[in-house]
């Protein structure tokens, strides 16, 4: 009977913990453009992350296109501070680059009272400018906590 109910209570200790992590979104939000030349780039630059639990990874996809040449991506990672505002940490897990788009995980540490948070990132991709001359050109790429 100890054993039958111990088993129980493992068992919904883990459907809440997948669900609390199920929660979680992240949601594009808005999308920007460079433009380089006659060359113009369109990327995801906003999410949102609704329903996060601190500690937690959290996944995102940027993608990009070019109405020329763009790509490969050089380098990405956390700009200025990295997270706001005062008292929000956090640290990027890892990020994979995949056609036409960069795929990033990082995780919230700690945030500011009342569940505020955000990620800053740097997207660094080559574009050409139309007439065979490229250059790295630095996207920013903004996550924000949502309830």
């Amino acid at each position: 009977m100890k054993r039958a109910l111990f088993s129980a209570a493992v068992i919904l200790v883990m459907l809440a913990v997948t669900s609390t992590a199920s929660a979680q979104a992240v949601v594009r939000e808005s999308t920007c453009t460079e433009v380089y030349g006659s060359n113009s780039m369109t990327y995801d630059c906003g999410f949102n992350v609704k329903g996060y639990v601190v500690g937690t990874p959290v996944t995102f996809t940027i993608n990009y296109s070019c109405t020329g040449g763009c790509g490969p991506v050089v380098s990405f990672g956390l700009r200025s501070s990295g997270f706001t505002p005062p008292g929000t940490t956090g640290h990027m897990v890892g990020g994979k680059r995949i056609t036409n788009g960069v795929e990033l995980t990082f995780v919230f540490d700690a945030l500011k009272k009342d569940h505020v948070g955000n990620a800053h990132f740097n997207l660094n991709l080559n574009m050409d400018d139309g007439s065979g001359n490229w250059s790295a050109k630095p996207c920013k790429v903004n996550v924000h906590l949502m309830d």
